[in-house]
């Protein structure tokens, strides 16, 4: 996180309380009790914040990376409480910190009048509403705010899953009900489908505990409210929704219509999401929101593993703007976008891959369209995205009665920038176009004409180029009248500013209004010799942009000036407030074109992702006709070929149904295997998010899944061993997979024993290629398992290219036909400098391999072929570069124990020096 610092606050001067006022509070900091460790409480005191005990260390270290601030509290000499204060800049840093990126809840006490503290603000990863206007003040809002709730229902082994989402940004509940699995793969993909930052769970006991590990597995704060919450009640709950539903015109305003109300078990998941946000107690929520039912059926089928797997997200906390978000994962490849909306968007977009053949091609011919229009994508892209507004965000100000003239002006300027948008795009004469964005946005315009109309008659234009907003004069009679003093007071205002010109001989003297100063002067720095010897004129302050300064008759009449302001703004308040209150009743329509701008941007941005990568994407060619093909030319890695200094190799991979189903790729360790997997992961779901892929050419079938397990990293933090993790994952995509599914896999069997490992992963690989027939990309380093090629017919083997000699040893990062070299391993312990006798007990065993380990099996001799697997295996798991000497030894040292402890018949007449 940045270190943000404005003013510095000393904790020592600015907790200023005497010994009695410092036990008060510590009395009442106690009594507060514990809290969970995901909790942090800060205390307003008017101009900066306070934090105590362990969060006062928390804060420390994320704001000044040191706890050197934090200070204690020690009235008697006894009782003590650390503690450290914030101002303002800094509270807000780390604020943001908290909610966005490191998932904490956070709650901010106030001073009552009585003196006493009380909470006034809550929050948390998935709540965000009350800390909306210090979270994204002067930044741009590029995240979603919504919260999972979710409920089960047993019967015997059937498990019936309620999901409800609140997206509070949108104002939407999405619900959906349905059966899962042991391993609940279904809540799984709709967790990856919704991306919930946070879920309300009414126990964490029995199933409810597994249900926690997958949520703590996908980065989701899970919450745990009262199983009483969790009912599906109708005088609760319909009373709730018919307060805060928007019905549709010549919709029945009431609840107990709504087909979704039949999903019970959903139903209660909502009830409890209502109450834990609170939604009912803000009158700003009543008759905004609306339900819909989910249908995952819509989507490509994405678990977690396969999020993780194709990089699909980029780390927590990575600023959008920056350039490793760029390079780091798909959506910051694919987004280009020029505004917040746009942002939101595409990371829904990126999560949500299509099913509907009609909106990808829909897609695709738009992206197509853009490329091949470079002038009008660059006039689209460069000058009119690039100035539109957050049209979400000013709605939600109308929404809460804090928007300003300015807000409702800057919406008058999306209505009317936008059908320059819409000639641009007519222009095109592209009719998926026209279909998909035109028609739409125009229909919304023409509900947006009666706003326009009304701003145009209410806000006073000639002040705004002045960067003012107020009331046209001649909409009020008073107005007018003010109106007029303010112009004489301008009048004579001009004039002084004349005399000045005169007085300091400078025909550069400027006359400038700031709302916070009103009128004075200003030179440039250069010029400030003018002033030295004027006693007439007085500096106000010292900028960059020059000196500021006045004299006694441009300060009376500013004085004037601006009391008559004060009376003009007072006087137009009642305007602004009837304003505002008509502009509310577009909020729709103004939702509906924050939506099409969205889209826009989104497929520009595609187009621009295309164009500017280092070799331009190509648009796929997509079917699902028999026989399913999947045909990739030349393809690269999105991620890999943006990043400096890297060139990227391109591969080609060719599938087709009941031909060839899976291919089982080895080679050495760092050649390529995982790239080589994730690259083709990555080319399906970007044809199926509408995007162009990175390949030469692409064939690719409509996928109903993509699923994947690349990696061993152990999850001890979250109780899961690397065993579990892979167990979960695979269990997972035996039971998703269809024969219409992708599945990637790479290192699966690490996580236990070499026997074990490789069992697993063969009984899973024969499993897909022979009941699933699913496209497969296997990559393992069970060589064993290629021998599934001579069985099946529809398996491929492939390596990754490797050259080497008696000294040299490349990578190529080529895929060839075939199975690779198995002796790699050795040269890289010998280009690793394993002592000689290490590397030549490595060579007599894989020297002997063939012709011993099927003796070894027969006689049954599992601990001299464990020994030899895991030697093998540790040996060709070495990277040269990160091994130093005391491993090597270390390495060395226990294989020479091992095979001495195993008193092993067959080392004894092989090895018999290693025994005397």
């Amino acid at each position: 996180m940045s270190n943000v610092k404005g003013t510095d606050v000393k904790p020592s001067q600015a907790l200023n309380l005497d010994a009695n006022q410092q036990k008060k509070f510590i009395r009442f900091y106690k009594s507060l009790g514990d809290k969970p460790a995901s909790t942090v409480r800060f205390f307003d005191r008017n101009d900066y914040y306070s934090l105590h005990g362990e969060d006062a260390y928390l804060a420390a270290k994320e704001v000044f990376k040191s706890t050197a601030n934090v200070k204690t509290m020690a009235p008697d000499g006894a009782t003590q409480l650390d503690y450290i204060c914030l101002n303002k800049g800094n509270f807000e840093v780390l604020l943001r910190e908290l909610l966005l990126v490191k998932n904490y809840r956070v709650e901010v006490f106030t001073k009552e009048q009585t003196g006493e503290f009380s909470i006034e603000f809550k929050g948390s990863p998935g709540n965000l509403i009350q800390f909306e206007s210090m979270l994204f003040n002067n930044v741009d809002m590029v995240v979603g705010s919504s919260i999972l709730s979710v409920n089960m229902k047993q019967n015997g082994p059937q498990k019936t899953i309620g999901v409800a989402c609140v997206e509070q940004n949108e104002q939407t509940f999405s619900v959906i009900e349905f059966d899962d699995n042991d391993f609940y793969s279904e809540l799984e993909a709709t967790i990856v489908l919704l991306g919930p930052k946070e879920a309300i769970l009414p126990s964490i006991d029995g199933e409810y505990e597994r249900i926690n590990q997958l949520l703590e597995r996908n980065s989701v704060m899970v919450t745990v409210r009262k199983k009483s919450e969790f009912t599906h009640e109708k005088s609760n709950l319909e009373q709730d929704l018919n307060t805060l539903l928007q019905f549709k015109d010549g919709q029945q305003a009431n609840a107990n219509s709504l087909k979704e109300l039949k999903l019970t078990v959903a139903m209660a998941s909502l009830n409890a999401a209502i109450q834990y946000l609170d939604l009912v107690s803000d009158a700003c929520n009543h008759g905004h929101y609306k339900m819909n039912m989910m249908n995952l059926n819509r989507y490509v089928h994405l678990d977690a593993a396969a999020v993780s797997a194709l990089n699909l997200l980029p780390k927590p906390g990575t600023a959008v703007n920056s350039q490793a978000y760029k390079w780091q994962s798909i959506l910051g490849v694919l987004d280009r976008c020029q505004t917040p909306q746009g942002h939101r968007l595409m990371a829904q977009w990126v999560k949500q891959p299509l099913q509907s053949k009609e909106l990808i091609k829909d897609r695709h011919d738009i992206v197509e369209c853009f490329i091949d229009a470079s002038t009008a994508r660059a006039d689209l892209y460069e000058d009119y995205m690039k100035r539109m507004p957050d049209v979400l965000m000013l709605s939600k100000k109308l929404l809460r009665k804090r928007a300003t003239l300015q807000d409702i002006y800057r919406l008058y300027q999306v209505v009317i920038r936008t059908p320059k948008i819409v000639e641009v795009l007519k222009d095109l004469d592209c009719k998926t176009i026209d279909k998909s964005l035109c028609e739409p946005i125009k229909d919304t315009l023409d509900e947006l004409g009666n706003y326009k109309s009304m701003v145009e008659q209410i806000i006073d234009r000639d002040e705004v180029e002045k960067g003012e907003f107020m009331v046209r004069p001649s909409f009020d009679e008073e107005l007018g009248e003010l109106k007029k003093t303010m112009d004489e007071f301008e009048s004579k205002i001009a004039k002084v500013r004349s005399k000045a010109v005169d007085d300091l001989n400078n025909d550069s003297v400027k006359l400038e209004y700031v709302s916070h100063l009103g009128y004075h002067f200003r030179l440039t720095l250069k010029e400030e010799s003018a002033l030295r010897n004027n006693k007439k004129y007085r500096t106000i302050d010292t900028l960059k942009g020059g000196i500021r300064f006045t004299n006694d008759a441009l300060e009376k009449l500013n004085k004037d000036f601006m009391e008559a302001r004060v009376q003009y703004e007072t006087q137009q308040q009642s305007i602004v407030e009837e304003v505002i209150k008509t502009a509310l009743s577009y909020l729709g329509s103004f939702t509906r074109l924050n939506n099409h701008i969205a889209e826009l941007d989104c497929l520009l941005s595609f187009a621009i992702a295309a164009v500017s990568a280092p070799i331009p994407y190509v648009k796929p060619k997509m079917s699902d006709e028999s026989p399913r093909i999947l045909n990739l030319q030349g393809m690269r890695h999105p991620c890999l070929e943006l990043q400096e200094d890297i060139t990227f190799i391109a591969n080609d991979v060719a599938f087709k149904e009941d031909e060839t189903n899976m291919y089982i790729i080895t080679g050495p360790n760092m050649g390529g295997k995982s790239t080589y997997i994730r690259s083709v992961g990555a080319a399906v779901l970007m044809a199926h998010i509408g995007s162009f892929v990175a390949c030469e050419e692409a064939q690719i079938p409509y996928v109903d899944s993509i699923l994947g397990r690349i990696g061993a990293d152990d999850n001890i933090s979250k109780g899961l061993s690397t065993f579990m993790v892979e167990m979960i994952e695979t269990a997972g995509i035996v039971r998703t997979a269809t024969s219409k599914s992708l599945v990637v896999i790479d290192e699966l069997g690490r996580g236990t024993s070499t026997y074990e490992g490789c069992g697993i992963a063969w009984s899973i690989a024969e499993h897909l290629a022979k009941e699933t027939k699913c496209f497969t990309l296997f990559a393992t380093h069970f060589h064993e398992i290629t021998d599934l090629a001579n069985t099946l017919s529809t398996v491929k083997n492939s390596h990754m290219v490797a050259i080497s000699d008696k000294d040299t040893f490349t990578l190529l990062y080529q895929v060839r036909a075939g199975v690779m070299d198995k002796s790699f391993g050795i040269h890289v312990a010998k280009l690793a400098n394993f002592p000689d006798e290490v590397v030549d007990l490595a060579q007599k065993i894989y020297d002997e391999s063939e012709d011993h380990y099927s003796q070894l099996k027969s006689q049954d001799d599992e601990d001299a072929a464990k020994i030899f697997l895991e030697a093998i295996e540790k040996l060709t798991a070495i990277d040269p570069e990160l091994v130093d000497d005391s491993k090597i030894n270390e390495l060395a040292k226990n294989i020479n124990i091992k095979v001495k402890n195993s008193n092993n018949t067959y080392f004894r007449e092989q090895f018999p020096q290693l025994f005397h």
